[in-house]
């Protein structure tokens, strides 16, 4: 009984380390880059089970700006000897570049998996500054994604000096953007051959910008097109977004690659893109609004208020909508200015983009009137410059008259209609910001708790039942424990038996007087004819008594048995403890019926 209890306090023990199973780890590209450079934190979540990982925010890094995110998802299982070993995993890339040299730390941020958080550990990361001449440097395409691609060496050779034309254009050719502006280059393959397939191998980076992927294609789809009077089948690889960081004119990435080309065989066509040049403008240092926060793209801007009459107690749900193409992941929310008689939140911002460059960005904000009366909603202002128009532009909220009423007891619980805004605290609590509560039911803790509790539940539940027996039917208590015993020692008895080894008698014997003193209660200190005595005083039947004192006496023999003999004997007296241990098991039943009746 003690040791059950020790194995069971054990499982609880364990319990823990059974969780932690699972793995959260954070690393970055490099610890150390220069201005030219970006920055790629990785974040890998890996557990033997199946993972569901709600999708992280991008941590905010001070001399950093977050340009873009990534994901991705594997799954593997490897056969080490005769056991299965499984891993799934998801794996989150967020992409920054930097602002200014200096020294900064990566936060600690939380990442939800299986309805579970886990704390990243923080990275220091240190900016310096940037080479003088910085050679272009050689980066694969998005991970997870090659299109269009296949392995065929059977076919053979890598050949040039086609008669045909296939080649790789990167339009528009040249285009003309302001800093910060995102620049789509759409990259095609031209041809006037027959083309299998296509491998993307490579792009080749320089500085000066940020990218994302705009469009990936899984296949070529051709269509008819006309240069300089030739008839071309074209197809679209890929569409990147460029996001230039400084002035003058970039080279977009350069995609290598090669076809497969249908001929005299199967040949392979090494290609490279031609074409993208961008030429940057320097933003214009002449009426810079004041409220410019480092927006640049076109943006169309539209607002919603959810009421203008209300009582204390009830909250305004101010939308503000910006759609459009711009560098969204660089400027930040703008601000109501400052006015009496409202509390605002900060607001809750919802993407829908691609690229994280175009689409569309919801702002909604939660405003708290702190006293009665008519007043003004604060000024909401967002300034941002026009790529079409290479100008600046200043979105002004128009002037809204709010009328507040005294609270009355429905009031306080009027927010219980307006499921789908923003919820925000009571007046007369003057925050910043409101913190999110996490139920009980969401906390790691609790869980951890709620499992403990069921353990010990059973361990406690199975004690009882094994005390309860043991009180109430000690015979049948007694015959349960003796079978534990009998599957105990007869295991390994039949394994030597199997392999011929002499070491089944000793084991055989073993068993039998281990499960006789259990449900019999006889001394291990008997004699063997005292123990058959014993036997027939219990009135164990004549037929099995002759059965023990047979294998008994076998087992006496068995030291000097020859070799020729061993297999023969080995196998009649394994069927014969077999034999004795199923008469005895039918025995108590017929008298357990016996007792029922």
């Amino acid at each position: 009984m003690v040791v059950k209890m020790k194995k069971a306090l054990l499982l609880v023990l364990l319990f823990p380390l059974v969780l932690s199973a699972l793995k959260v780890d954070l690393s970055v590209n490099k610890n150390t880059i220069n201005l030219n450079e970006q920055l790629e934190l990785i974040l890998k979540i890996s557990d033997d089970n199946r993972i569901k990982v709600q999708e992280p925010t991008p941590p905010s890094i001070p001399l950093f700006s977050f340009r873009n995110m990534t994901s991705s998802s594997s799954s593997s299982v490897v056969l080490e000897g005769t056991k299965l070993i499984s891993e799934f995993s998801e794996t989150y890339r967020f992409i920054y570049f930097p602002l200014k040299t200096g020294t900064t730390t990566i936060p600690s941020f939380q990442v939800k998996v299986n309805g579970k958080y886990y704390a990243t550990r923080p990275i220091s990361v240190e900016v310096v500054k940037a080479e003088q001449k910085t050679p272009g440097q050689s980066s694969p395409p998005v991970p997870g994604i090659i299109p269009f691609g296949f392995d065929d060496s059977f076919f053979g050779g890598d050949r040039e000096g086609w008669a045909g034309d296939t080649f790789i254009l990167a339009l528009p050719k040249a285009q003309r953007v302001y800093r910060g502006f995102p620049a789509i280059v759409s990259y095609y393959l031209y041809t006037d051959e027959m083309v299998g397939s296509f491998n993307l191998e490579n792009e080749i980076d320089s500085d000066g910008y940020g990218k994302s992927t705009y469009e990936q294609p899984t296949m070529l789809n051709y269509e008819e097109v006309t240069i300089n009077g030739k008839q071309y089948k074209r197809a679209l690889i890929k569409r990147l977004a460029i996001i230039p960081n400084r002035e003058g004119r970039l080279q977009a990435p350069i995609l290598e690659g090669y076809a497969r080309l249908y001929g005299f065989g199967l040949l392979n066509k090494n290609l490279q893109s031609e074409g993208g040049i961008i030429d940057v403008l320097p933003l214009p240092t002449n009426n810079v609004p004041p409220s410019f926060g480092g927006a640049v793209g076109n943006f169309k801007l539209s607002h919603s208020l959810s009421r203008k009459e209300l009582s204390l107690g009830e909250t305004i749900t101010f939308t503000l909508k910006i759609e459009g193409r711009g560098n969204f992941n660089q400027f930040s929310a703008p601000q109501f200015a400052s006015g009496k008689g409202f509390q605002v939140s900060t607001p809750m911002v919802i993407d829908n983009l691609n690229a994280g460059i175009e689409g569309t960005r919801t702002y909604y904000y939660t405003l708290i009137p702190q006293d009665k009366g008519v007043y003004e909603l604060p000024e909401l202002n967002f300034a941002w410059f026009d790529n079409d128009s290479g100008s600046y532009k200043i979105y002004r909220s128009p002037k809204e008259q709010i009328k507040v009423s005294s609270a009355n007891v429905l009031s306080y619980f009027s927010r219980l209609r307006q499921s789908r805004n923003p919820k925000a605290m009571l007046p007369k609590i003057s925050r910043e910001s409101y913190p999110d509560y996490v139920p009980y039911v969401k906390q790691p803790w609790y869980w951890i708790l709620v499992v403990l509790i069921v353990l010990a539940t059973i361990v406690v539940s199975f004690v009882a039942v094994e005390r309860k027996m043991k009180r109430d039917n000690p015979e049948r208590y007694a015959s349960l424990k003796a079978e534990k015993v009998l599957l105990h020692y007869l295991k390994p008895a039949t394994a030597a038996a199997k392999n011929l080894s002499l070491d089944f008698y000793p084991l055989a014997e073993k068993a039998l007087f281990q499960y006789l003193a259990s449900k019999y209660k006889l001394s291990n200190h008997l004699s063997t004819q005292e123990k058959l005595q014993a036997l027939d005083e219990k009135n164990i039947p004549e037929w099995l008594l002759n059965e023990i004192q047979i294998f008994l006496s076998h087992s006496q023999a068995a030291r000097f048995m020859p070799e020729t003999d061993r297999a023969v004997n080995l196998e009649e007296d394994l069927a014969r403890i077999r034999k004795i241990f199923t008469g005895f098991s039918r025995l108590s039943k017929n008298r357990k019926n016996r007792s029922s009746k």
